[in-house]
């Protein structure tokens, strides 16, 4: 009988740490046209690929940045992004190398920008000078619903700041919400 009641003890420590930790649970993703499917209540693979290229179709849709005399792109400096979010360690870090590491993909990848490497620049011939500093931030809200659900709000805010001026000139908050289902919130 203390086998049984120790396996189940475990059991339900192991959910609760997968539903609360490790962002198992599933959920309810909503879509700008107001399409829905399930998800885990973390931040996936998909949400990273989908916010980041809604990041930078924007900024590049916009015609924000603009190139200097003679040059056929822009020299952009993307910086980490700090991850704000409830999620803590190792997990944290890797979510934040994903969205800095498809931030620079996809804007060296569009043609319009090169990504300035800070590392590698120091052994450089050619001085070159970044136009621009991207910058983000990832945070997370939790919202319970009156009827127990989980409202999860994940918003990725970059600022494009202009390093001759200092000024900002582009802001972009991306968003993604997620419903989870009370049944499966602990």
């Amino acid at each position: 009988m203390k086998n049984a009641v120790r396996c189940i003890a475990a059991a339900a420590a192991i959910a609760v740490f997968s539903v609360e930790f490790a962002g198992c649970a599933t959920a309810t993703r909503r879509y700008a046209a107001g399409e829905t499917r399930q998800t885990v209540t973390g931040f996936s693979e998909e949400d990273v690929n989908d916010t980041i290229s809604r990041a930078v179709q924007s900024i590049c849709s916009q015609d924000r940045i603009r190139l200097q005399p003679g040059a056929n792109r822009a020299v952009v400096i993307v910086e980490d992004v700090k991850n704000d979010t409830l999620s803590r360690g190792r997990d944290a870090g890797a979510l934040a190398e994903a969205l800095g590491q498809s931030l620079r993909e996809e804007l060296t990848n569009g043609g319009k920008v090169v990504v300035y490497n800070k590392e590698a620049a120091q052994y450089a011939t050619v001085k070159v000078s970044p136009q621009y500093i991207l910058r983000g931030r990832l945070t997370q809200r939790n919202l319970r619903q009156d009827d127990g659900d989980l409202q999860i709000e994940y918003n990725l805010n970059l600022t494009l700041i202009d390093l001759q001026t200092g000024l900002e000139f582009w802001q972009k908050r991306v968003h993604v919400g997620k419903l989870a289902d009370a049944a499966n919130v602990m």
